[in-house]
């Protein structure tokens, strides 16, 4: 158990965007090193039905596999599960996600390196774990033959399954999945049926804010802003209705909007933002720093961790506005005046590849 912890706290120490996806993919790795309880998983989960009793299992996160011939880039399965059932051999690779869409061809990457495990013998198996429903197509991943059954599963199920293996530790693993949201529930509660109904006028109204002025303020002062679909695949993806502006390729972008929070209201943000692989990521950093110096309602967040999106933003409380009399017209206020706040960085630094 200590090596889980010591797992746990490097990923801490690194701080990266994906941090709940491996605490989750490293909590439950720990549940399947039993080889009982992996069992039950592979067939209550992934539908593999073992005659045998398996042995010799071998666990690994975060395992990199190095690039092979016509990969750009070395590949990663969250979890790598390697066991034996008497003479056979098994070896699934794991992509699980919570937020995010599957990256820059995973899958498919992930299926041509169990090529050399099917030869081998091995019995070999590629498992996609999302949070929401995200359906391929097998054509897809696997452009070069088949080498691996693909199964796609959902949380929820996970959830549901451990809650039939529990045991102290289990118990922590649930708790953890219940703070993630993973134990949403499959039926309709009356609430929810009032926020269906009201949902296109909630939506009308975040549109109301981040369109008229706003949107011809950020277009003036950033260039033209992403479409309104982009909102709907943030909201999914990102938790955040946001209007957002790419600056450079989608390594740095502006936004504003509205942030869903596991508080009880939600937040009314700017934000400028960077990816640990833009060219220019110190130059914003400096600009970013130098901006929120004598700035108090602006904040930043993981400046100094070169391996996470970092940036600053300007957030208020929804709750904050309903004081006001005419509530839009006080969240497209908050808008502007932040957005030329925030334009005082190209200003000052004009050379960071700005969108006209």
């Amino acid at each position: 158990m200590s090596y889980l912890f010591q797992r746990i706290h490097s990923l801490l120490r690194k701080g990266q965007s994906s941090m709940y996806e491996d605490l989750l993919t490293e909590v439950i790795a720990e549940v399947l090193e039993d080889k009982e309880k992996l069992t039950s998983f592979m067939e209550n989960i992934l539908g593999v039905k073992l005659k045998k009793q398996i042995d010799n299992v071998i666990v690994n996160t975060q395992r990199t596999f190095l690039k092979i011939e016509g990969h750009e880039t070395d590949s990663r399965p969250d979890l790598v599960i390697q066991f034996n059932e008497a003479d056979m051999k098994y070896i699934i690779f794991f992509e699980n996600k919570l937020q995010a869409s599957e990256g820059d061809n995973q899958l498919q990457r992930y299926a041509e390196h169990l090529k050399s495990y099917k030869i081998n013998g091995f019995k070999t198996y590629l498992v996609y774990i999302t949070r929401y429903d995200d359906p391929k197509d097998n054509s897809e991943i696997f452009i070069k033959g088949i080498t691996a059954e693909f199964i796609q599963c959902r949380w929820y199920k996970v959830y549901n399954w451990l809650i039939t293996q529990r045991d102290a530790y289990i118990d922590k693993v649930i708790e953890f999945m219940e703070g993630l949201g993973l134990n949403e529930s499959r039926r309709f509660l009356p609430h929810d049926m009032y926020a269906i109904q009201e949902m296109n006028r909630l939506q009308r109204m975040m549109d109301e804010c981040l369109d008229g002025v706003v949107d011809d303020t950020m277009t003036k002062l950033f260039g033209r802003p992403m479409g309104w679909s982009n909102r709907n695949v943030q909201l999914r993806d990102h938790w955040r209705y946001f209007k957002v502006n790419d600056q450079g390729n989608w390594l740095t972008w502006i936004g504003c909007g509205f942030y869903i929070t596991e508080e009880e209201y939600p937040l009314v943000c700017v934000t400028y933002e960077v990816s640990p692989n833009y060219e220019n990521r110190k130059q914003v950093i400096k600009a970013m720093k130098e901006f929120i110096k004598n700035r108090e309602d602006w904040d930043e967040y993981d400046l100094e961790d070169d391996t996470s999106w970092s940036g600053i933003s300007c957030d208020k409380y929804l709750l904050e506005f309903l004081q006001e009399e005419d509530h839009i017209v006080a969240i497209q206020k908050f808008f502007v005046e932040k957005l030329e706040e925030l334009h005082t960085i190209k200003e000052k630094y004009p050379t960071l590849n700005w969108k006209e």
